[in-house]
């Protein structure tokens, strides 16, 4: 049998089974919290692999590998170690903090936990708003998984794109969160799997011949150095690591992500979704080799996008191909599922009450998911016919990074800096976003072409608009209180 058929056969089972698991959940959601972050009934290991399926997704499999491939062991210290580093450090930092406070203010959304953490409409208003960066990873992962899938279908990836979105749209605008993290963790054990084989399978050819690395350098020797000045993206150890370091911290600061937090019951069970997210974390970033890997048999001059896909093609038999990609499909899907349900409960928590609207925010929320999945088709065609900078995964990174940027400040000092004011958190967002985007559009260094420099830029600004203002504010205020007890 060619792998076409077994394709069919294989994702017609996988569907299925997501669809009974949709269908499970859709039982337990009669409500909005349901919706938007279960029942907190889910176990706490469940949790963590959900986590960890969102976080991971298709890039991880499919776009940085290509990013490796084109830019060598610096991507691989700047994506696996550096970036590594930072979200483990945010998680284990942020978690606990998060689901306290949530639990006090009965948060269910980011843009919820902000606006009422600072009694801010404004705020509240202003993250919904933002939270529309997360489009840009969707349209991200629709156009990695159509590439895939492509080959192995029969199907052109325009189709494939709205065949996915519905797909999802149907699942997670049935079941919501009590699908989301069921559904997740199966992907997640898939993924385990895909990623141990794709892992396993190029570690021969770092000791047979010449060895792995002594092939790559004899193409270009910076391909295996710590920074690579022909790349676009890991030109300096500045890039490879600090920019890495500080995206990663503030990555965790994404909807879908840091409201994990919120389907947990205690510390103790943050302390279980926690082990569990990093070990398996850490398996999923070795796959990042295949980068490597696919230097040594692949094309130079291939696509970012497509390095991985054509990798797979020639290492491994129908079979297995057929194997492989429905782990990708389980990476992309728990991400683009994640994704559209944070989307759907902050329209349904935040917008919904934002418009004056009283009833009807459960349908609200779901309904407003068809309009996000129009745009991310309209928007993924796009880039199939003209990706930007010449891979989706930057266009992806300019939404989601002005996101966890913008959203770094307020949930930081909301939970370990009590004591600065709505000003100056204010101040903050609007000091990280002005950095981040006059950084790109101003293009004052040889920088201001990578998402993870204008972060580091924004943060850097958004850091002493906070810290400023927070200095200024207490004598200003002690002012106008002398004044006025004179006047008195």
């Amino acid at each position: 049998m060619t792998s076409t058929p077994l394709a069919w056969i294989a994702i017609g089972l996988y569907a299925i089974a997501l669809l009974a698991l949709a269908v499970r959940g859709a039982r337990k959601t009669r409500s909005v919290e349901g919706f938007a972050v279960g029942n907190r009934d889910i176990p706490a290991a469940l949790v963590g692999l959900s986590l960890v399926a969102q976080l991971t997704s298709v890039a991880t499999f499919v776009i940085n590998p290509g990013l490796v491939f084109h830019s060598g062991v610096a991507a691989l210290m700047g994506f696996g170690v550096a970036a590594a580093a930072g979200i483990t450090l945010g998680l284990v930092v942020f978690s606990a903090r998060f689901r306290r406070v949530g639990s006090q203010t009965q948060a269910l959304t980011l843009p919820q936990w902000i606006g009422v953490r600072y009694d801010s409409d404004g705020l509240r208003a202003g993250f919904s708003l933002l939270s529309l960066g997360l489009v840009a990873y969707a349209v991200l992962i629709v156009v990695a998984l159509s590439l895939v899938l492509s080959g192995l279908l029969g199907l052109p990836p325009l189709g494939l794109v709205v065949g996915i979105l519905a797909f999802v749209l149907l699942c997670i605008g049935v079941g919501g969160a009590n699908t989301s993290a069921w559904t997740n963790a199966v992907q997640a054990v898939l993924m385990l799997a895909v990623a141990v084989l794709l892992i396993g399978t190029g570690l021969p050819l770092f000791w047979e011949g010449e060895g792995l690395l002594a092939t790559i350098a004899a193409q270009d020797a910076d391909l295996v150095a710590i920074t690579n000045p022909r790349s676009l993206y890991f030109r300096s150890l500045f890039e490879v690591f600090g920019c890495n370091f500080l995206v990663g911290i503030a990555l965790v600061c994404q909807p879908h992500i840091v409201s994990k937090a919120l389907y947990l019951d205690s510390d103790k069970q943050v302390r279980t979704y926690l082990a569990v997210a990093v070990a398996a974390g850490m398996v999923f970033l070795t796959v990042l080799v295949v980068g490597l890997y696919a230097r040594a048999t692949v094309d130079p001059a291939t696509r970012v996008d497509l390095v991985v896909p054509v990798w797979i093609g020639q290492t491994f038999s129908p079979t297995m191909q057929v194997a492989v990609a429905v782990g990708l499909l389980s990476a992309g899907l728990s991400t683009l599922e994640g994704i559209l349900l944070a989307l759907a409960g902050i329209f349904a928590v935040d917008v919904h009450p934002l418009l004056g609207l009283k009833k009807g925010a459960l349908n609200f929320g779901r309904g407003s998911l068809v309009l996000v999945a129009v745009a991310t088709g309209l928007l993924a065609w796009r880039q199939l016919v003209d990706p930007t900078g010449g891979t989706v995964a930057i266009f992806a990174q300019y939404g989601v990074y002005l996101l966890f940027t913008a959203a770094f400040f307020p949930l930081a000092c909301g939970m370990f800096l009590p004591a600065v004011s709505r000003l100056a958190v204010t101040l903050g967002v609007l000091g990280a976003v002005l950095g981040y985007l006059l950084s790109s559009l101003g293009e004052f260094t040889m920088y201001s072409n990578n998402p993870a420099f204008l972060a580091t830029v924004g943060l850097g600004v958004g850091s002493i608009c906070t810290a400023t203002a927070g200095l200024a504010e207490r004598p200003i205020r002690a002012l106008f209180s002398r004044r006025s007890s004179a006047a008195t």
